[in-house]
């Protein structure tokens, strides 16, 4: 892997590298555009293009509309998506970026000599550059074009400058598609304009294959690092091993921004149609110690689309976009502060400010949010279904927790609520997202996972309304309750005409010392959660723990914290001191 400098390049043509609003490392903000287009996509000896070529001009011609006219800091396109005849016909019209913009957009692929024409063609707008290649007219590239403003070495001024980036390392996919039709290249361009600023660098798909030790470490810090990609499994060790080399620093100024296409690409090979059933996994990892985990922020962006995941195996939060086509706006923190007071300096992250999808007009259209596809197994829940569903639409983290309180699925941590701790936004070396409350994962174990704990909150649901099976301290909750999660009281998660309450069904995969021992667990943490032994003994009453031994449902020790025969009102059950 060779890396280029920018600058470099840049002067040999007579210009300097520009000052690039999102490279420069000050408080301000940028305004980041991320297309993840729908495909229908067509492989041939000529490379990988749109099959619906008008529809894909219509799309893309409109985002580039957008991302000028929303002065976009940074626009991005995934591997092979732009069509060349979009970007030229842009260009040619003044559709471009302005001064300290930049577009870094995976393209459609070209042959050389159709390269070299277009870059002809357009040398009265703007200044095509690229690496020199020998000639071999019987393959394509797979290029990523870098757009933006360069001031000129001499005389004052711009030029608009189209940078093009190719591929360097093919694909080994089963029919060697690429090894045996991609013309390869072999710089990675790195834009920084002075050693202070952010750097950033851009790999296409099965570049990160070339990524190795070395690379990682020449790199990790203080970088902007850009993962396009056109990948059916995003997700495989093979690509993930380069996030690992780069992660494994855990360097808190660097972050990673992977963008694939949607979800369901089909691929066609002349009249063959090849139908992927791929998940998305378009995401942003990031490591700042200021990172925003607040409800607010996080449900925020869940609403719009961008959904929370702690990669515990590295410790970085990880934003994965809704999988679903679409263009999301955002506002992002810098990857490092260079002169920033303490005070000031808060990298709070990605905050997903717009999504756009495609309308009955043939434009994009801002939405208020995204599906996120709970309702699609929202049944599950049985009669818990209304509940969650309302919950999920004023905080969904609080909803994840609920719904892990009810199934017992928390950690033996007193502080599982935090969105590090919940088992559900926890992910692991493989990516895969069990999230409940964002469901697109298609991943087996993940559906498993969330049709396992709607359904024992259905059950529970249904218990709570057996009076014949509530104990004594929880009497109250015949005459209805409401599932709730505060702060104030994070391990309670109903609340009934006496007040909160802590109720959880663990179903049949439990033995009996396993539910014994996590009732003993959330005792301890109401405990501690009070603050005088009245508190905490009505806390640990209206704690109750159903589960299943042989088909029976049972109540583990009904009266553990229930001793009439010492009349002692710090330790007793007084009814009428708890109503």
């Amino acid at each position: 892997m060779n890396f280029k400098s920018v600058s470099d390049v840049l002067q040999d043509h007579g210009c300097a590298h520009p000052t690039l609003n999102a490279l420069t490392p000050n408080v301000s903000n940028y305004k980041a555009m991320m297309f993840q287009p729908h495909g229908e996509i067509e492989a041939s000896v000529d490379g990988v293009f749109s099959k619906d070529r008008p529809f894909a001009k219509k799309q893309f011609s409109k985002f580039l509309e957008l991302a000028h006219q929303e002065e976009a800091d940074l626009a991005v396109t995934p591997e092979y998506s732009m069509p060349w005849e979009v970007l030229k016909n842009a260009i040619e019209t003044g559709v471009a970026p302005a001064s300290g913009k930049l577009w870094v957009l995976g393209c459609e692929s070209i042959k050389l000599n159709e390269l070299n024409t277009l870059k002809a063609q357009l040398e009265p707008t703007a200044k095509v550059i690229f690496e020199p290649l020998p000639a071999q007219q019987n393959r394509f590239l797979d290029p990523l074009a870098y757009v933006f403003l360069a001031p000129l070495a001499v005389g004052g001024g711009t030029r608009l400058v189209i940078l093009v980036q190719f591929k360097t390392k093919p694909m080994a996919d089963p029919d060697h598609f690429e090894v045996n039709g991609l013309q390869l290249g072999s710089r990675i361009y790195t834009f920084a304009r002075t050693a202070n600023d952010i750097r950033l660098v851009s790999l296409i798909c099965s570049d990160a294959f070339e990524l190795l030790d070395p690379q990682a470490e020449e790199i990790y810090s203080r970088t902007l690092i850009i993962h396009l990609q056109l990948n059916p499994k995003p997700r495989h060790e093979e690509f993930r091993r380069y996030r690992d080399r780069l992660l494994r620093f855990g360097c808190t100024e660097m972050e990673v921004v992977c963008l694939n296409w949607a979800c369901d690409v089909v691929e066609w090979s002349g009249a063959t149609k090849n139908p992927w059933k791929n998940v998305a996994a378009s995401a942003w990892y990031l490591k700042p110690e200021t990172f925003d985990s607040r409800d607010d922020t996080l449900s925020h962006n869940h609403r719009r689309g961008l959904y929370y995941t702690w990669l515990s195996t590295h410790r970085y939060h990880v934003l994965f976009f809704n999988y679903a086509p679409a263009v999301f706006e955002l506002t992002a923190t810098k990857v490092f502060h260079h002169g920033v007071s303490a005070v000031e300096s808060r990298r709070r992250g990605p905050q997903l400010t717009k999504v756009y999808t495609w309308s009955a007009a043939e434009d994009w259209a801002e939405q208020d949010k995204c599906d996120d596809g709970f309702s699609s197994i929202a049944n599950e829940a049985g009669a818990a279904k209304a509940a969650l569903e309302k919950m999920r639409s004023e905080n969904p983290i609080s909803a994840e927790r609920v719904i892990a309180l009810c199934s017992g699925n928390i950690r033996d941590e007193i502080n599982w609520h935090d969105v590090r701790e919940l088992n559900a936004c926890r992910i692991d070396s493989t990516e895969i997202v069990k999230r409940v409350i964002f469901c697109q994962d298609n991943d087996a174990a993940a559906s498993t996972y969330r049709i396992a704990q709607l359904r024992r909150c259905a059950i529970l649901t249904n218990i709570l309304k057996d009076e014949a099976l509530l104990p004594r301290a929880l009497d109250d909750v015949k005459n209805g309750f409401e599932f709730e999660w505060k702060a104030s009281a994070p391990h309670q998660n109903i609340r009934a005409k006496r007040g909160p309450a802590t109720v959880i069904y663990m179903g049949e995969e439990s033995t009996v010392e396993m539910v014994e021992a996590k009732k003993k667990r959330v005792a301890e943490y109401l405990h501690r959660e009070t603050s005088s032994a009245d508190e905490s003994l009505t806390a640990k009453q209206r704690l109750a723990v159903w589960y299943r031994d042989n088909g029976a449902l049972k109540l583990v020790n009904p009266d553990e914290f229930i001793q009439i025969d010492k009349p002692d009102s710090a330790s007793q059950f007084d009814i009428a001191r708890t109503e």
